[in-house]
């Protein structure tokens, strides 16, 4: 205590007959902010590297600051680059976005949505790598000076449609066209040899990648600095509070059986985990949730349970069948307000089929809809919930006295038991479909049952009428 208190215990007092205690005061609020800042600093510094036992209260470290398993996470495609690292195509604009999320919140009746988009930065999706620092602007809308506009445009929209919009990034790979190589290079944050050249990793639509070490990045301090120029560059995302990291391996592809991550240095694979959960705790500091491409696979012996709440690739099987840091003799599963995954990509039927996202209908009724459903605390299950041969009839419980129907094969005037609590002697039945204005129709209840008849494919909302 005394360390912080001993510029004040030494501080001499000036005072003049023209600013008095006023130069007190100000000298003293202007150490104490020094202080303050001091103090932020070396907490950062001591972010730790330390295994997080979850399995002492199956809760996180820290609780996420988004609900995932209650929240639909999606990917968005955007742009791809070719070979020389130019742009290869451009699949939708950030406006061009903002229809697809439209689309998307109609045929998800207004869910809670996280949209990571892919192929926001330089050229395209892997561009730029480890470099964050600059917004497509083959993306940009035309009424915008900068592509950086367009995206706070993007991100600001989106809301209105239950919908936030993060980023897709990496911070494992590195190419030589980087913005960042020479630095990252100099500072052997690229993994190298014995002999200190760069060991080549994984090609990526024709392009060399190379991979970095955590331990020395976060060492030389430029993983923080990544993150925080990224949080500069687009201050909503803290507001968004989730951000996806792809690839978030802790092996190098390449060389999976290599116990050592970094010859040259002589970092361990052990080392790198570490950086990593550092890195997990470093993002939620700064106010993000980091979720990331996998959980537990053949380039992890950590899935980073209670720092990671959510893996885009996610079954409870490879748990089980895997071993990994902190797996106990008896495990089974992991409770999904801990660590889940998503039930509806939706990035490669977007980006084949951004006008009619043909087949995401049907995967939100019958694999969205039963994942919320079977996640949710609060429910209270009752005798009407149906999931039988292609068929659905079951409550959306983010919206009030309100269900979808589907069928794979469709049928004619099928009975439903409505569930308890719905006194209502009439519900209307609208088609859940891509367009803005769909046909709707009212259904009488009788005995507590509805009558409904379905098109093979076709999906709709029951809402009672009070």
């Amino acid at each position: 205590m005394r360390n912080l208190f001993y510029p004040f215990l030494s501080f001499k007092v000036v005072k003049t007959k023209r600013t008095g205690m006023y130069t007190f005061i100000g000298c003293y609020f202007l150490l104490l902010s020094l202080l303050f800042v001091q103090a932020r600093a070396q907490k950062i510094n001591d972010v730790s590297g330390a295994y997080y036992d979850w399995r002492k209260t199956m809760k996180p470290e820290r609780p996420w600051l988004r609900d995932y398993s209650q929240t639909l996470v999606m990917k968005m495609f955007l742009c791809s680059r070719d070979s020389t690292g130019n742009v290869k195509q451009v699949y939708l604009r950030f406006e061009d976005a903002l229809e697809e999320i439209k689309k998307l919140d109609r045929i998800t009746l207004g869910i809670p949505k996280i949209i990571y988009l892919v192929g926001w930065q330089f050229t395209g999706h892997d561009s730029g790598y480890p470099s964050w620092s600059e917004v497509n602007a083959s993306l940009k809308r035309n009424q915008d000076r900068s592509a950086v506009e367009s995206l706070h445009w993007l991100i600001r929209e989106a809301k209105q449609y239950h919908t936030i919009v993060s980023l897709h990034i990496n911070m494992i790979d590195a190419f030589k066209n980087s913005p960042l190589w020479n630095v990252y290079d100099a500072n052997d944050i690229i993994i190298k040899d014995k002999s200190g050249q760069p060991i080549p990793g994984e090609v990526f639509d024709g392009m060399q990648s190379y991979q970095i070490s955590y331990a020395q990045e976060w060492k030389k301090g430029y993983a923080q600095k990544r993150i925080d120029s990224l949080l500069r560059l687009l201050p909503e995302l803290k507001e968004g509070a989730t951000i996806h990291i792809d690839a978030f391996h802790s092996i190098q592809p390449v060389r999976k059986d290599d116990p050592i991550s970094s010859p040259y240095l002589g970092y361990s694979i052990n080392d790198e985990i570490a950086a990593q959960r550092k890195i997990f705790r470093y993002w939620r500091l700064k106010g993000l949730d980091v979720t990331s491409e996998g959980s537990i696979y053949w380039l992890r012996k950590d899935p980073f349970i209670g720092l990671q709440p959510m893996a885009w690739h996610f079954d409870n099987e490879s748990f089980l069948s895997s071993n990994w840091i902190g797996k106990t003799a008896d495990f089974k599963e992991l409770p999904p307000q801990l660590y889940c995954g998503t039930p509806m990509h939706g990035e490669q039927e977007i980006k084949e089929d951004p006008k009619n996202l043909t087949g995401l209908i049907g995967q939100f009724c019958t694999k969205v809809v039963p994942w919320y459903y079977h996640n949710n605390l609060t429910k209270k299950k009752y005798d009407a919930y149906r999931q039988v041969a292609g068929d659905i009839f079951l409550p959306v419980l983010w919206l009030k006295n309100t269900l979808v129907a589907f069928s794979e094969k469709g049928y004619d005037s099928k009975k439903w038991k409505l569930p308890p609590g719905w006194h209502t002697s009439k519900v209307i039945v609208s088609i859940i479909s891509v367009e803005p204005n769909t046909s709707s129709w009212v259904l009488p209840v009788e005995q507590g049952e509805v009558t409904l008849s379905l098109n093979p494919g076709e999906a709709v909302s029951i809402k009672a009428i009070r």
